[in-house]
């Protein structure tokens, strides 16, 4: 039995299925997951740590940067950085594709304090699978915690100050808050999970909940943000994040000629990106 070290220094016994699903879900063919899920088998030891083996895969997989690029998204997540492409720019782009109309940032006035809410979220109650004309429209307010390294989680801390802040705000006749909502791209602690559960207050992390977690509303509609172009600079991730640009998606349906009179950049930048793009997006 060969046990592995996660990003949060716990051990953990290896799965390979975890690669060779990860693979599949990336877009490779059942032959090619196999062959590198083989390869990997045969390298590892005990004690190494799963950002050892996700390199080992990535170097598998130089010569499928496409896959390579969909198989290390989590890294693509953890690059938006605290500014300039900040976590709830990219959370309320994935909500807006799924029906919602998203505000950022708001400064609004709480019973006893103001506060700045990082998403405002809105979509109307589906009734029997539709949403009528008249369906009530069910307001969140958003609380997004990105973090930047493996293994850091959020805890119950967030979670408690989360719902203070709902239950300062929800009486705001402008937007009249119906739910708190937590998102992370990571996970959360099993506390603060509980502590949201009791209070019936939404939870979207990387790996929940199940068939609406993060990971699985980016894989279902390619939703992948720009920084999962690895040819691509910080300064030009910053400046299509500037243009709106949050997803490649964006990217792809930008018009070129007014892409580059906007950005400045070259056609050759231009045309590097938006290949790499087209690749990781056709899958």
């Amino acid at each position: 039995m060969t046990y592995i070290i996660k990003a949060t220094g716990k051990k953990e016994e290896f799965n390979k299925a975890k690669i060779f699903n990860t693979l599949i879900k990336a877009g490779a063919s059942q032959k090619f997951a196999r062959n590198i899920t083989g390869q990997i088998e045969k390298k590892i030891y005990n004690g190494i740590s799963s950002k050892k083996i996700l390199n080992l895969v990535l170097n598998l997989l130089k010569e499928k940067p496409e896959i390579a690029s969909r198989y290390d998204l989590k890294r693509a997540i953890m690059s938006l950085g605290p500014s300039g492409f900040p976590y709830e720019k990219f959370f309320a782009k994935v909500l807006e594709n799924y029906g919602f109309k998203t505000e950022i940032g708001k400064i609004i006035s709480g019973k006893n304090i103001t506060h700045e809410v990082d998403i405002i979220a809105k979509k109307k109650i589906k009734k029997n699978g539709q949403i009528k004309n008249n369906a009530k429209e069910f307001t969140y307010m958003v609380e997004c915690k990105y973090h930047n390294q493996l293994g850091t989680h959020t805890n119950i801390k967030v979670a408690l100050y989360t719902y203070a802040r709902f239950l300062d705000l929800k009486n705001n006749k402008k937007y009249n808050f119906n739910s708190p909502w937590l998102t992370t791209n990571t996970k959360c602690t099993p506390d603060a999970m509980n502590y949201a559960k009791s209070v019936n207050m939404k939870i979207t992390t990387w790996n929940y909940p199940r068939g609406k977690s993060l990971q699985e509303l980016i894989e279902k509609k390619q939703l992948y943000p720009i920084t999962i172009i690895k040819s691509m600079e910080n300064n030009i991730k910053e400046k299509l994040s500037d243009l709106g640009i949050i997803i490649t998606k964006d990217l792809l349906n930008y018009d070129f000629n007014e892409l580059k009179s906007k950005t400045g950049f070259s056609e050759k930048i231009l045309n590097q990106i938006i290949k790499e793009a087209k690749e990781v997006s056709d899958n």
